[in-house]
């Protein structure tokens, strides 16, 4: 009786036991059923690009002179898509969850299509064709070797999820849902409604080499119809509605230093030329705001001419040599770091929009004032800066802007780029690799072959997990080449 009794106790220890092991292999800090709100703040620390990175110094922005550290050689080959699906799933997740709520959620659809528009135009614009339709599908489909969207295919369907999106704002704005999550806007709808056709401007003029020959994406009429419309399609006029990432105490300045001990001297790291010598050559203030005078030139009367940058062509022995002598100009420590909060990292700001009008203007796709926009552009921007009013007044009629003509075109070109200067991740580049304008330095110091590289190539997992995918794309779209130099769509 002894030895049942026993056995049925070892059987019932035996049972409780493997019932807590399977208690334990659960984390209990996983989080397995997360409300929209809480998904949300994770796709916004996807949607910004820090100041002070590689990036900014492939725009040209700065130099980093360190042979130790990367420098500015524009040496990348392949990319990475972790960012843009990693987003991608979890604004398919927000979506899901805030289904369940009906009504409640529904503003958290509307900024889903937003996110999607967003993500899978910052992928495309990186590789040229990506997997879109398919895409994401992989639990729910078992679908995990997407086929490759066509980057027209890409556009046409971008264009449609940020139309959709404006359309579902208004009765969205008015409910006044309570939206907690949202750090970058603070749950206004009103000035999400703005960014979402700011956007739309950004992706119609990045598609501005395909204006005349694709009509399945009206891109000048769409372009034309939004800025013609203000009340349907209200955009980021005024710095106060920039997209933007505000540091703070916890989230701090990328510039700012672990132990809050600013050194102010850092020689490693320039000015580049080709921001400097436009701001030299327009007399801009802004540079007298975000640098300092190169302490071998601090003695010129001309207070334009103390300051220097360095070619972004040179190599990193001639730049030090340079920065070493006191030539090249640092950054201006007391405004960049006056505190751990630094200065905000526009995203997408009021004078993008203007200056995209402005350009939309010059190439003739609506009706308007370019110059007034043009104004616009430069205020603003000098506005973010804290620049007085009358120093702004001063530069515009000093740098007016020549009219619709290729010279209007290039004044417009030239001042986009000094209000990209550390802010919206790789517009600048972009915007070159588009336009040409500003011209870029090309030296001894680039790894490519003397050439500005135009795309990523695709990640080295694809090849390993969605082979016959990707090469079928390659042989459509660059004869089966995947390197750096190959032109996309969007640029031909």
């Amino acid at each position: 009786m002894k030895k049942i009794q026993y056995l049925l106790l070892s059987l019932a220890i035996g049972l409780g036991s493997c019932q807590d092991i399977d208690t334990l292999q659960k984390d209990p800090g996983a989080i397995t059923n997360p409300s929209a709100d809480l998904i949300l703040t994770g796709i916004l620390t996807n949607t910004w690009d820090a100041p002070w990175s590689t990036d900014h110094r492939h725009n040209q922005f700065m130099t980093q002179n360190e042979a130790y550290y990367d420098g500015q050689a524009y040496g990348w080959t392949t990319g990475s898509y972790d960012v843009f699906y990693t987003s991608l799933r979890n604004v398919n997740r927000m979506e899901i969850e805030a289904a369940k709520t009906g009504d409640v959620g529904a503003h958290y659809l509307t900024l889903a299509k937003f996110f999607k528009a967003y993500f899978y135009s910052r992928a495309t614009e990186m590789f040229g064709d990506v997997p879109m339709s398919e895409a994401i599908k992989g639990v729910s489909d078992e679908n995990f070797k997407p086929k490759y969207d066509a980057q027209k295919d890409i556009y046409v369907q971008v264009l449609k999820w940020l139309e959709e999106a404006n359309a579902e704002m208004p009765a969205l704005i008015a409910k006044k849902p309570a939206i907690s999550g949202d750090y970058m806007y603070g749950g206004d709808l009103a000035k999400w409604q703005k960014l979402i056709n700011s956007y739309r401007l950004r992706v119609l003029i990045s598609l501005s080499k395909r204006a005349d020959d694709s009509p399945e994406l009206n891109v000048k009429q769409q372009f034309a119809a939004i800025v013609n419309d203000p009340s349907k399609y209200p955009l980021i006029t005024t710095n106060a509605d920039n997209f933007q990432v505000v540091y703070n105490t916890i989230n701090t300045y990328p510039l700012w230093p672990s132990n809050g001990v600013v050194v102010k001297n850092d020689k490693r790291n320039t000015l580049g030329a080709t921001f400097t010598d436009i701001a030299k050559a327009t007399r801009d203030p802004r540079l007298l705001v975000v640098a300092l005078p190169a302490d071998a030139l601090k003695g010129n009367a001309d207070a334009y001419q103390r300051y220097g940058g360095g070619k972004t062509g040179d190599l990193q022995s001639t730049l030090l040599e340079q920065a070493g002598k006191g030539l090249l100009s640092m950054i201006n420590f007391d405004y960049w770091e006056a505190s751990a909060a630094g200065v905000p990292a526009i995203q997408l700001g009021a004078h993008e929009v203007h200056f995209s009008i402005a350009e939309a203007i010059n190439r003739g796709w609506l009706t308007g004032n370019a110059a007034d926009y043009y104004a616009k552009g430069v205020t603003e921007s000098m506005k973010f800066y804290n620049i007085a009013q009358t120093e702004i007044d001063r530069f515009l009629a000093a740098n007016p802007y020549p009219g619709n003509n290729a010279q209007g075109l290039q004044k417009i070109l030239e001042q986009k780029y000094m209000a990209f200067f550390e802010n919206s991740g790789r517009q600048a580049f972009y915007n070159y690799r588009r336009t040409g304008i500003p011209a870029f330095s090309i030296g001894q110091s680039n790894s490519n072959n003397n050439q500005i590289p135009v795309r990523w190539a695709y990640p080295t997992t694809e090849y390993t997990t969605n082979e016959v995918n990707v090469k079928a794309s390659l042989k459509s779209q660059f004869n089966g080449a995947d390197t750096q130099n190959s032109v996309m769509w969007l640029i031909k």
